[in-house]
């Protein structure tokens, strides 16, 4: 690994990044031993450089095919590690690779959601509707290893429809760019107006494919009213809730029906 500070050549981003690493690879150590192939194979070669600023905005930034990590802040390093520990070089593969680059909202959303599982966050401090959809999908079995083991078909074979979770990476990465482009503030007014249908109807087929793709694995009432509780409190809380207020203030109304018309009087 190489430690590359362009602006302090006295960086003590070493000492900082042993804690990082170790917490990371530490985390890894929980799956099985190929989930932690790609991060350790990568470490080798990783390269971290301090710059000032990120197109204006972003804090770190990944690099997939040069295996470099730019970053302005030192605390984003966790999210963009993952997003290492994420990338075959070998392969060329990256994380889920559908090929129909409609994967952006679930690598983040998985991304963010290891970051908080190994540094024991509370809440995410990026993506929380992506990672409030992890949250929801972290019972399937083996749901992780096409994430840190990247293969073409690994993701949707998980999944008895096919279609929920096509459905899934389209509608979680149509709100994934819409939040990323607010954000960003590349919108005009006039865009503004224009997507926020877009951006609402992101969200409710999200919610449905999530609930589609429960009912699709489960059959039992009692779990699906678990499943349900476990849904309404994690779409109410405040890191998921308050991005989608903003924009979309009837989701919750919204939720409810769909899970009681989906789940709740299922026969």
């Amino acid at each position: 690994m190489k430690v590359i500070d362009v602006y302090d050549s006295n960086s003590d981003l070493k000492s900082y990044g042993k804690n990082i690493f170790t917490t990371t690879s530490n985390y890894l150590k929980k799956f099985p031993t190929e989930y932690s192939e790609c991060f350790l194979n990568n470490l080798k070669t990783l390269e971290l450089i301090k710059v000032n600023t990120i197109d204006g905005v972003m804090t770190a930034r990944y690099n997939t095919y040069e295996n470099i990590i730019e970053f302005s802040n030192a605390n984003a390093l966790g999210h963009e590690l993952f997003h290492m520990a994420s990338n075959d070089l070998k392969s060329g593969l990256y994380a889920f690779e559908s090929k129909m680059n409609i994967e952006s909202g679930l690598i983040e959303g998985m991304t963010e959601y290891s970051c908080m599982k190994a540094y024991d966050l509370k809440y995410p401090r990026s993506y929380p509707f992506e990672v409030f959809t992890v949250m929801m999908l972290e019972d399937i079995p083996h749901i992780f290893r096409p994430y840190f083991v990247p293969s073409n078909r690994d993701l949707i074979n998980l999944f008895p429809n096919h279609k929920d979770i096509y459905g899934l990476l389209y509608s979680l990465d149509a709100y994934n760019k819409i939040m990323l482009d607010y954000i960003t503030s590349t919108y005009t007014d006039e865009d503004i107006l224009i997507d926020i249908q877009e951006f609402a109807e992101s969200v409710k087929y999200t919610i449905i494919n999530l609930i589609n793709i429960e009912l699709s694995f489960e059959k039992d009432k009692d779990k699906l009213k678990a499943y349900r509780d476990k849904f309404m409190d994690l779409i109410s809380c405040k890191w998921v809730s308050s991005n989608i207020t903003e924009i979309y203030p009837n989701y919750l109304d919204m939720v409810n029906k769909e899970i009681d018309k989906r789940i709740k009087r299922r026969r």
